[in-house]
């Protein structure tokens, strides 16, 4: 019934695309402008999203580990500064600065500009995040967290 159905529908698009009088095609459509995938921001800003995602997540297991070793074998969380920390916290920033970068020149701002722009909310977003959750780490070491609204 229903695969009776849809042959009806196409038949009937077929057919009255068929009877139709369309004068040439190229004079409604634009032309298409082809963009080389190096060149499409579209293309960046899922490279971007993927990166971040991925180092996200990388982060996120190592954070969840030291707080196992923490909570099990009393390992200190601290300290944070070792090659796998840093290296997935620097990809996921940088990874957000390509996003930035994208975001930006698909509304038509110099690639530039987008950089600068960019790098500089990035380097700022990291660096205040690295410092709270080294600090929350701090806490958590000291068994002295704090609730949220005495964070901020």
């Amino acid at each position: 019934m229903i695969t009776i159905n849809i042959q009806n529908i196409i038949t009937f698009i077929v057919v009255s695309l068929d009877d139709a009088n369309l004068p040439d095609v190229d004079q409604f459509i634009s032309d298409y402008q082809q963009i080389e995938p190096i060149e499409d921001p579209v293309f960046w800003l899922s490279c971007g999203a993927f990166i971040c995602l991925m180092s996200g997540l990388i982060f996120a297991d190592i954070m969840k580990s030291k707080l196992n070793n923490w909570a099990t074998k009393k390992i200190s969380p601290i300290p944070l500064e070792n090659p796998r920390t840093i290296s997935s916290w620097f990809s996921f920033f940088t990874g957000l600065t390509i996003i930035f970068v994208s975001a930006l020149s698909i509304i038509n701002f110099s690639i530039i500009k987008s950089i600068i722009f960019s790098s500089i909310i990035s380097i700022l977003f990291g660096i205040s995040m690295w410092k709270a959750i080294k600090d929350l780490l701090s806490q958590v070491e000291a068994g002295t967290v704090k609730e949220i609204d005495e964070f901020f």
